[in-house]
């Protein structure tokens, strides 16, 4: 994987945690359930985001043969 795919990745991970504190800070939208799947998701593509940084790490590794 190319360190673009993590830094999209961390995008994603970076909108749906801004979109968990809102729905958790603002009483005007009162989704108390959405902040849960939001959070969730957020975790989920921080996960992602550092599997797919470490991965592109390890290749150009392998491809310099360090």
């Amino acid at each position: 994987m190319k360190n673009l795919d993590a830094i999209l990745i961390a995008v994603v991970f970076v909108v749906w945690g801004a979109l968990a504190i809102l729905y958790a800070t603002i009483d005007m939208i009162y989704m108390p359930p959405a902040v849960r799947v939001w959070g969730l998701g957020a975790i989920v593509f921080l996960v992602l985001a550092g599997i797919a940084g470490f991965a592109g790490v390890r290749g150009r590794r392998r491809a310099t043969g360090s």
